[in-house]
């Protein structure tokens, strides 16, 4: 999908304490898978390089929102456990600073809301005018190294945090831009990191969020699954102890091994299940070339033939 093409996403209108809420969700037909985790005090989204693509997107579409109160949520059936112990994740909040305010009250009463009677959603179209160009004009600086822009008020309205059970994104239209067009940037395939919430004047490593895409996100996905039901068993919850994690850890990287290894014995497997054997040798010699059928006429009616009628039974 191109980004001249609209996505198609759902839309649900809230009315809650007093105040309008248009959430914004995907639609159950998008196959893209997102998790969550918190990490060396950073709230992290995962995913793979799909997933930056249409995070990026979200992200540029959300910065040209008009109407206060619109916010997008990413929740169950597109978030899956962590790939790296298959922790639950939480649900994602990208929330437009100036235009749409929450709290945690609102937060939660959206969250029982949206557990107790969701109602129907509509269906809307999700455009990213503009982005195609932006990002041909990209002089592929990364923001960070920006230095005349993050004495910019702007990057101090930018927050990374939970609240009441949702990992929330929050900053204004033009940050909302320009993390749209370096996540989108991330979808070429390789493991890479975006830090979100960077703190001005910081020199280190300072920010309350990061985007993660992970090349082969679902594999390890499906692999941490296994490795954690062979460490824990179906232990619930977030893992603290670290010593479990590492144990999860090498598991996870032993059920990728034998992933790798059953996919080249399936690709070396034909499909029929026979055994493969080396093709027939056609260079070798074909024996003496066949008697013309005149010759084989005259032997059917000369002495074999003769032979053949006056042979006794025995």
């Amino acid at each position: 999908m191109t980004l001249t093409t609209a996505l198609k996403l759902h839309l649900r209108t809230f009315e809650i304490h007093g105040r309008t809420l248009r959430l914004v969700t995907l639609r159950p037909q998008i196959g893209v898978r997102f998790s969550t985790n918190y990490f060396h005090d950073t709230w992290h989204i995962l995913a793979g390089p799909d997933g930056a693509a249409l995070l990026g997107r979200l992200l540029w579409g959300l910065a040209f929102q008009h109407h206060p109160g619109t916010l997008i949520l990413i929740d169950a059936p597109h978030l899956v456990p962590t790939p790296f112990e298959a922790d639950p994740p939480a649900p994602i909040l990208l929330v437009p600073d100036g235009l749409t305010r929450v709290d945690d009250d609102l937060l939660r009463a959206l969250k029982l809301r949206l557990r107790r009677s969701p109602g129907a959603p509509t269906t809307i179209q999700w455009h990213t005018f503009g982005m195609a160009p932006a990002l041909a004009r990209d002089d592929l600086r990364h923001w960070r190294w920006r230095v005349h822009e993050r004495n910019d008020p702007k990057w101090n309205r930018e927050r990374m945090s939970r609240r009441a059970g949702f990992v929330c994104y929050t900053a204004p239209p033009p940050v909302l831009r320009e993390h749209a067009l370096g996540i989108y940037g991330m979808r070429g395939g390789f493991d890479g990191y975006h830090p979100l919430a960077d703190h001005p004047g910081s020199q280190c490593r300072g920010y309350d969020g990061e985007f993660q895409v992970i090349a082969n996100f679902a594999a390890r996905v499906s692999a941490a699954q296994v490795a954690r039901r062979a460490v824990v068993g179906d232990a619930p919850g977030v893992l603290a102890e670290r010593d479990v994690r590492w144990s999860i850890y090498d598991e996870t990287e032993r059920a990728l091994g034998r992933r790798v290894s059953a996919r080249k014995l399936s690709a070396a497997t034909p499909r029929d299940g026979s055994t493969s054997r080396a093709p027939a040798d056609r260079t070798r010699p074909r024996g003496p070339r066949a008697a013309p059928a005149a010759d084989r006429a005259r032997t059917r009616s000369g002495s074999d033939a003769g032979t053949r009628r006056g042979r006794s039974a025995p």
